[in-house]
């Protein structure tokens, strides 16, 4: 049974909770993606994931919370963020109340690796108190369920690929390029937002995407020693964004079945 708590009424909801135990919550990013796709790709990518996946097990899942702690790509019109903080309050507070009505399990799928940081203290948070919980990110997966699938970048050929199927009248794809990262000096380039490479190392650190590249998208090195950088965006097809997300729902709803099996005891307090 799969009940979408924007449609009920609160008595249906409280005939739901009885029930089901298992909450999702689809969390995502308004964000530049570079000049091809658009801001709302992060969580139009976790809430597809999210209702896909709760047609498949019993759960109770929540609208989606659309922006997150994204500032370090403000130098790009149209991103939204949240302070982090204020965010993890927020995940909080909305897993607190679906553990008020008796869930005992908060999965978050989500779209944007800048709410990670808030979501990781959620789910400690959640753990002290007994309550089982996770959050999916689906980058960190697909590349190791298909080597072509790596992520090699923010707006790359994988991610375009999705928003393809997902929502392909808002892709422009004839803007699409391999994006350039930059040089910092003659030896120094940036590999990422956190790290910047010098002859064989990578240096940790922190930059603003306008810092990386002029255009919003960037290359990301280091996902995959297998992945390869000189895919462009511009060869996404529908059909391979389709595989993507299908075989992503079905790795998420296998997760799922194992992930209720799992309980904890509240932590003692010290």
């Amino acid at each position: 049974m799969t009940k979408q708590l924007k449609d009920m009424t609160w008595q249906e909801a409280k005939k739901a909770f009885e029930i089901i135990k298992l909450g999702i919550i689809p969390t995502g990013s308004i964000e530049q993606h570079g000049p091809h796709l658009p801001l709302g790709t992060d969580f139009m990518i976790a809430e597809y994931l999210a209702n896909k996946v709760s047609e498949k097990v019993d759960s109770i899942i929540t609208p989606t919370i659309p922006i997150g702690f994204a500032a370090y790509h403000q130098d790009f019109e149209g991103t939204l963020s949240v302070p982090p903080d204020v965010l993890t309050s927020y995940y909080q507070s909305v897993a607190d109340s679906l553990v008020l009505y008796g869930v005992t399990h908060i999965l978050f799928i989500n779209g944007h690796g800048g709410n990670a940081n808030s979501l990781s203290a959620v789910c400690r948070n959640l753990r002290d108190r007994g309550v089982t919980s996770a959050f999916i990110q689906w980058w960190q997966i697909a590349g190791e369920l298909n080597d072509k699938w790596s992520m090699i970048g923010h707006g790359d050929i994988s991610e375009t690929s999705m928003m393809l199927a997902i929502s392909g009248n808002n892709v422009r794809l004839e803007k699409a390029a391999v994006p350039t990262n930059k040089w910092l000096t003659d030896k120094v380039q940036m590999t990422d937002r956190t790290t910047c490479k010098f002859g064989p190392g990578l240096i940790n650190t922190f930059f603003r995407t306008g810092d990386i590249s002029e255009t919003g998208d960037f290359i990301e090195y280091g996902h995959s020693s297998k992945a390869d950088y000189s895919k462009s965006p511009a060869e996404a097809t529908a059909e391979n964004g389709q595989e993507i997300l299908d075989v992503m729902i079905n790795y998420i709803v296998d997760f799922i079945h194992e992930f209720k099996k799992i309980h904890f005891k509240p932590a003692e307090k010290n």
